[in-house]
């Protein structure tokens, strides 16, 4: 590997540590005085259903690459902590939909309004066609990795 890729892999891991750590610093700070034990996997669902309004529990499995065995146990404890609820749909009993509550839907708001905050302050010290570029790069980047898998 010639020396400067070498220096470009070096200077791109160091970024990404450190975005991995404000971001783990982050999500700590956001779920330490929340009464919900608040899993990064646990989040993703919410935010899934946040944006999705509800969703079926095998597209959920899917999406999130957990088993139905791990999708059942992530949604028994969300549903205990009355932040999902279950519902069969009226027309094929044998589809279950998933759907926040109105506790599911204010916690994940609240969150998802902080981490816009974070975000923004993270990119304001780029101007906005360094924001463009730098999104347009992570995207061309995404892809690469997206075709190779």
């Amino acid at each position: 590997m010639d020396r400067r890729v070498h220096e470009q892999i070096e200077k791109l891991d160091q970024i990404k540590d450190t975005f991995f750590y404000l971001r783990r610093a982050f999500i700590e700070d956001q779920i330490k005085d929340i009464p919900y034990n608040l899993t990064p996997t646990k989040y993703a669902v919410l935010k899934t259903l946040f944006q999705q309004q509800d969703c079926m529990v095998a597209d959920l499995s899917q999406k999130m690459s957990l088993t139905s065995g791990a999708t059942t146990t992530l949604l028994n404890q969300l549903e205990g902590e009355e932040l999902i609820r279950r519902v069969r749909d009226e027309k094929d009993r044998r589809v279950v939909w998933i759907r926040l509550t109105e506790i599911g839907t204010g916690l994940i708001s609240s969150i998802l309004e902080k981490r816009n905050l974070f975000w923004a302050e993270m990119i304001s010290t780029l101007t906005t066609e360094e924001q463009d570029e730098y999104i347009r790069l992570l995207k061309k980047i995404e892809a690469g990795i997206k075709a190779k898998v």
